[in-house]
């Protein structure tokens, strides 16, 4: 079993950066092997959630080739302790003091580490590299300041980079793609962080309530390359927000690289940091529009190649004129079509791709957001309770459930960031975190609460 777990480790180590690497999967153990399930030791359930999101199927895949039979995997958590500092060697002659020796660059302390075990940077994708971006008019000059970024970071006038566009057009490709540039590129490593707006208010919030905020500003200011995607999630969060401010004001006299994502530009950012939307303007600002027909298709034609599937051109041309302005569902539509001719044996044609389109919007090709009332008013109905309720400030079981429930929906089917639903609900941000996190873990064990989850959504979206 170790030697299968170690063979799996080298294989992730390599798609992984180091920082990525250290603080996600160098803690997480096999424990023991119990009749078809793997048991694995994690530091906490943050890493326990990533693994499983980004690499659970993939591992028992895996581990079941190795092993020579199937394994299910779960989770043991246990802390990492910090190593208690060694007690001094007493010697009969005692060496002339001395400085102590400075570590090395980008070296992190380890009781830092052990402190914020789940607070490092987010893996990169390795498929988001310049080579697999196609550019076109929508998104050329995005392009290009981006690889003048990864080439020379900090060195030229577009620091900070501001990148901003509607949802799935590529922005987030573009900004990893910068990071896997530099760490192919740099001799000595360079401490390279990517976090999402979303993570970052979750880390503030979480090292506030457990007291590491000293430890968080430390870890954070001592990057060289800052990747910040979907910035809108800080937006309203007050504390969030000042602290963002001091480490961006930290990095950037220090001379260290900027990248920052968003829908909308600096100027109509909802605030309530002022100054930021002036940090924001002191780089570049670039905008990533919705690609045209011709770079739609050759979205499409890379991707059926890169599938290694012959797709006619016909096909790829109605796929594009159908949906129009977003990368992220054009793609999926090509992986449903493959995926229907494959599983059904069907031939890839016109009729084909009907059907496939049929599933997406062809307007805005983007899934369909269902407004809060319209959430808040079926959870009402369903719980056969006055929305009064949902939105009062009674804390009684009968009454703090559907509530929980109707903001954990909210946040998945309305796409609104914690903070616009504090403010739906007249509630703190950090509420609206638990009550995520709260009916997202019970979904994981109890059946009826997922069937009730499930049936709510599909009256949710009849009514949208």
């Amino acid at each position: 079993m170790q030697a299968a777990w170690q063979e799996m480790m080298e294989v992730l180590q390599k798609e992984l950066s180091a920082p990525a690497y250290s603080s996600y999967l160098q803690h997480v153990l096999p424990l023991r092997l119990e009749e078809d399930k793997l048991i694995l030791s994690a530091p906490s359930d943050f890493v326990k959630d990533w693994l499983v999101r980004r690499f659970g199927q993939r591992i028992e895949i895996s581990m079941a080739e190795l092993l020579g039979r199937r394994v299910a995997l779960q989770f043991e958590v246990h802390p990492v302790k910090a190593p208690a500092e060694p007690e001094p060697q007493v010697e009969e002659v005692a060496p002339p003091a001395q400085d102590p020796i400075p570590p090395k660059r980008g070296a992190r302390a380890i009781r830092d580490i052990a402190d914020l075990e789940d607070f490092s940077s987010s893996p990169l994708n390795r498929k988001y590299t310049f080579d697999n971006y196609i550019v076109g008019r929508s998104n050329y000059i995005s392009h290009a300041a981006s690889l003048a970024v990864a080439k020379a970071p900090a060195k030229g006038q577009y620091n900070p980079l501001f990148i901003y566009g509607g949802v799935g057009l590529g922005k987030t490709h573009l900004m990893q793609a910068i990071g896997h540039h530099i760490n192919a590129q740099c001799n000595s490593p360079l401490e390279i962080v990517y976090v999402s707006g979303e993570n970052f208010l979750y880390q503030v919030v979480r090292c506030i309530r457990e007291d590491r905020m000293t430890a968080f500003r430390r870890m954070y200011r001592n990057v060289d390359v800052w990747l910040v995607d979907d910035i809108q999630y800080i937006c309203n969060a007050e504390r969030t927000e000042v602290e963002f401010f001091h480490i961006f004001n930290t990095l950037y006299d220090q001379g260290k690289q900027i990248v920052i994502c968003s829908d909308k530009p600096p100027k109509e950012l909802d605030l309530t940091e002022p100054r930021l939307t002036s940090r924001f303007e002191w780089g570049l600002i670039t905008y990533i529009d919705s690609p045209d027909l011709e770079h739609r298709i050759a979205i499409l034609q890379r991707r059926a190649q890169a599938e290694g599937v012959e797709v006619d051109q016909e096909v790829l041309q109605y796929l594009a004129e159908k949906i129009r302005s977003n990368i992220r569902s054009l793609e999926g539509a090509l992986t449903r079509l493959l995926a229907m001719s494959s599983l059904d044996g069907r031939k890839i044609n016109l009729d084909l791709a009907a059907e496939t389109v049929r599933y997406y919007s062809t307007s805005a090709a983007e899934p369909v957001k269902v407004e809060a009332k319209t959430i808040i008013d079926v959870v009402a109905e369903h719980f056969n309770m006055p929305v009064d309720n949902i939105l009062g400030k009674k804390r009684n079981k009968e009454i703090v459930v559907p509530r929980q429930i109707a903001m954990y929906l909210t946040r998945e089917m309305g796409q609104l960031s914690y903070p616009d639903i504090g403010r739906e609900f007249g509630r703190d941000y950090t509420t609206v975190i638990h009550s995520f996190e709260k009916i997202k873990a019970e979904i994981q064990k109890d059946n009826a609460l997922k069937e009730t989850i499930s049936d709510l959504r599909s009256k949710a979206h009849a009514r949208s």
